[in-house]
């Protein structure tokens, strides 16, 4: 405005979603059940029979922050008030003491606790509408070829096998201005609603599955991966179950019940490649199922989480691990014929060269084992 800025950073309306004052005293401010802001009061939609929202009202506010959300095509405001004190704890998402080995995957992830484990998949039941948003892209690409034919190069003859076949032409480089219509805003709303929805559902069952293994136990160990690696090869699939988020929030509320949070190195432990007998054998991706030199036969990511429960310094113990195995193995061969159960199919690399998990527990039946021997911060949205 004045000409003496060395960089401006602009930026554009769709992204100013929020504004947060710096205390409740002044600003944007939080009274009794409305928001000021100047001469500016609003009031709250608010639900006295969630005792969610009702516990953050009562307690004592930090500061409050304004932002909307795009729902169903339409804007929504909130009012998110940042409070002192601990968060509000439903009776059935209680924290047991105890250790927990994970081992995180692009789709599941395996956790095996003091006397249970499970192979449990992210976002189970979550919507993709891939075939809805597939649908719309295309919409919407037809509507901007329609209203800018002038960025495109012409359409050329091409072949197909045998056949001549007329493909469109590509977007020309260096096309600044575009004409959006209103069909291809309506078409846009849309895309976003389904992504919105997508990511919502995506997000309330990766929390649920937290809840469920910090049930079992709240020290976690696992092996330090990089999520964002995975994305150069899966990039749809991680953008789908959200393995990423999962870590963190589990981290997160880990730590706020007095536990931790141990990762360790991959390179040094090797627990997908190690044995009970201490060997070391390298296996491709594709096999699922680990035959252990002990005699062991179990899935690849329920016993590289239970390896991971003995890992101390990024130095695995396999005393430990070969003492406690004939007391867990029951378990674990449970957790791998639930997983096969919920799942409804054996992929090709297992159904051509391992054992059922049904036989494996009958086979545990006749032989006991197969081996020998503070004060924080929490956050409340209210719309109005």
């Amino acid at each position: 405005m004045f000409g003496r800025a060395k960089k401006v950073r602009f930026k554009v309306p769709s992204r100013f979603r929020s504004m947060e004052g710096k205390t409740n005293k002044q600003g944007i401010r939080w009274t009794g059940e409305h928001l000021l802001w100047g001469k500016l009061k609003l009031n709250a939609l608010i639900r006295p029979n969630n005792p969610v929202m009702m516990h953050g009202i009562n307690s004592e506010i930090k500061y409050v922050r304004i932002l909307w959300k795009e729902i169903n095509g339409k804007r929504r405001w909130y009012a998110q008030l940042i409070n002192k004190g601990e968060p509000y704890q439903k009776a059935a998402n209680f924290v047991n003491p105890g250790v927990v080995g994970l081992d995180l995957n692009i789709s599941n992830v395996a956790y095996v606790a003091d006397s249970n484990a499970g192979l449990l998949p992210f976002a189970e039941k979550v919507p993709t509408f891939e075939r809805e948003i597939s649908s719309l892209q295309r919409k919407m690409q037809r509507s901007q070829r329609q209203s800018n034919p002038d960025n495109y190069e012409p359409d050329f003859l091409g072949r197909k096998g045998r056949k001549a076949i007329l493909k469109k032409g590509k977007p020309k480089k260096g096309c600044s201005s575009w004409n959006k219509s209103k069909r291809y805003h309506a078409l846009a709303r849309q895309k976003r609603e389904l992504e919105r929805r997508k990511a919502e559902y995506c997000k309330s069952q990766n929390r649920r599955l937290v809840n469920d293994i910090l049930r079992n136990g709240n020290q976690i160990k696992t092996e330090k991966v990089s999520v964002k690696g995975w994305q150069k090869n899966w990039g749809k699939a991680i953008g789908a179950k959200s393995p990423g988020s999962f870590q963190s929030e589990l981290k997160r509320k880990a730590e706020k019940a007095g536990g931790s949070f141990y990762q360790f190195s991959t390179t040094k432990t090797a627990l997908s490649q190690t044995h009970l007998t201490g060997e070391r054998i390298k296996k491709s991706l594709s096999e699922r199922v680990h035959y252990d030199k002990s005699g062991v036969v179990m899935h690849r990511d329920l016993m590289s989480a239970f390896l991971s429960r003995h890992v101390y310094d990024d130095v695995l113990s396999l005393q430990n691990a070969q003492s406690e195995y004939p007391g867990m193995e029951t378990a674990l061969l449970r957790a791998w014929q639930q997983y096969q159960q919920s799942a409804n199919r054996v992929s090709a690399s297992e159904s051509r060269c391992s054992h059922s998990p049904v036989e494996l527990i009958r086979s545990v039946l006749e032989k006991s084992s197969q081996i020998a021997s503070s004060g924080t911060s929490e956050k409340l949205d209210i719309s109005f």
